[in-house]
């Protein structure tokens, strides 16, 4: 008589949900995400065009260090760095924001920097407090240039040579670029210096094209109102030229790319106005680089270079999108391959609440785990081929139609964006145009294709 062999337990069975939990991989690596904790010693504030978001100004110091402390004990032993996403202090100065072009004429007052000073030096203690042995890289926001660049750059420490935009190298492939999306503003640069000079042509140049109409009538270009808001900026010639060596570089080199910066790099992952001033241009870049040097025909390559995400803050509320791109086959929208986060801010989260985030690195997803007010995603970050409508590492068909669940599960919430975090917040996704429990989530896809407010169109 053949023996029988012992039954395996299923899934449905109890204590299956533990074993899952067992056998579920543990990331590649780890990365803290906080943005605009925006610390000032001034009364908490309310909008008066949007009751109910309250800005906490002295919540930051406390929400700062309990936020490194836990970060650094989820992370583990896998936590690579952490990433401050911009604006750790409010500051204060006394330009006006109103004029058509803002700039500074003079250097911020004495008494306003020594406080602004201060501020920064409080945050970035907090930061050298906690962090232990974490390297943490920090973002340039606007509120943190009420200082000199240098300064603000010094004060806060980690950045390898207290640079405005760097690339560091990651763990198992991966490379981390931040860049600095401050670069082309006048109110940042130096009163009368070149730059300043540079800045404020741009400004005229960029509103005088959105005021003759022409950028209206391309899908995604801001309204003229939103064009170079005063506490943006954008990426610049020369670290434009940059990004794109470095871009070329990780090609070759086949890493995985993850981008950080302030202003969202993409228009549909921000509010009108709060994505960096050149968005549009640098979207076209980065999906340029998303996309696989290999043979189109090759299903074995999927692990090639690309860039995956892009993580920012500044836009309070926070969001997701990802750029469209146009099939040259049918003329129609499709979605790219970068996924782009903007981190719910610090400041805002409710009185006894917080906001910030671990992004967890899988083989061929990317988590990121939400905290407070900051929404948790989960999101595809492996090579998608478009060439092969049943492709098992595909989910694109020629035309464009979505034709399978992208490799890490079913629900729709592995495809867009995950539930919210342990407490309250926004970053609704912008594709949003189909009750999807009306739909298949094919279906769903499909019908929202082309849907998405300001998404970019790639010429």
């Amino acid at each position: 008589m053949i023996p029988r062999r012992p039954r395996l337990p299923a899934i449905n069975q109890p204590g299956s949900a533990a074993r899952l939990e067992v056998m579920r991989s543990k990331p590649l690596f780890t990365i803290g995400l906080f943005a605009d904790a925006q610390y000032a010693d001034r009364d908490d504030h309310e909008r008066e065009c949007e009751p109910g978001r309250v800005k906490y100004f002295r919540e930051g110091p406390a929400r700062l260090r309990a936020a490194m402390r836990d970060i650094r004990k989820r992370g583990g032993e896998s936590l690579a760095c952490v990433l401050n996403l911009g604006d750790i202090i409010d500051g204060r100065n006394d330009d006006d924001v109103r004029a058509e072009v803002p700039t500074r004429r003079a250097a911020v007052p004495e008494h306003l920097l020594r406080q602004n000073l201060e501020d920064l030096a409080l945050m970035a203690g907090i930061v050298e407090e906690t962090r232990g042995a974490t390297p943490v890289y920090h973002c340039l926001g606007n509120h943190d240039l009420n200082v000199p660049r240098e300064d603000a750059l010094r004060v806060l420490g980690g950045n390898p040579g207290r640079a405005a935009y760097f690339t560091k190298k990651l763990p198992r492939g991966w490379r981390l670029i931040v860049l600095d999306t401050t670069d082309v503003n006048p109110r940042y640069a130096t009163p009368g210096s070149e730059a300043q000079l540079a800045g404020e042509a741009y400004v005229r140049d960029a509103k005088a094209a959105a005021a003759g109409g022409d950028a209206a009538r391309v899908l995604g270009a801001p309204a003229p109102d939103d064009v170079c808001k005063p506490w943006g900026g954008g990426v610049g010639d020369a670290q434009l030229a940059w990004l794109e060596k470095t871009l070329a570089d990780a090609v070759t080199n086949e890493e995985r790319v993850l981008i950080a910066s302030h202003c969202a790099l993409s228009p549909t992952s921000a509010r009108p106005g709060m994505a960096a001033w050149n968005a549009r241009e640098l979207a076209r870049t980065l999906e340029a680089r998303s996309m696989s040097h290999r043979s189109p025909y090759d299903r074995v390559g999927v692990a090639c270079p690309a860039v995956a995400l892009c993580v920012a803050g500044h836009d309070h509320p926070g969001g997701y999108g990802r750029t469209l791109v146009i099939n040259p086959k049918d003329g129609l929208h499709t979605f790219g391959r970068v996924h782009h986060v903007t981190l719910e801010a610090m400041l805002e989260a409710k009185r006894g609440s917080t906001s910030y985030a671990t992004l967890e690195v899988y083989d061929h997803d990317v988590a990121v785990v939400g905290v407070g007010a900051a929404t948790s995603r989960r999101l595809q970050a492996r090579s998608i081929s478009h060439w092969f409508p049943y492709d098992r590492v595909g989910v694109v068909s020629p035309d464009g139609n979505f034709t399978g669940v992208a490799l890490f599960g079913a629900a729709m919430n592995d495809i867009a964006t995950g539930g919210r975090g342990s407490g309250d917040g926004g970053g609704d996704d912008v594709y949003a145009g189909v009750n999807m429990d009306e739909l298949s989530i094919v279906d769903w896809i499909n019908a929202n294709r082309g849907r998405g407010g300001l998404d970019v169109k790639i010429e």
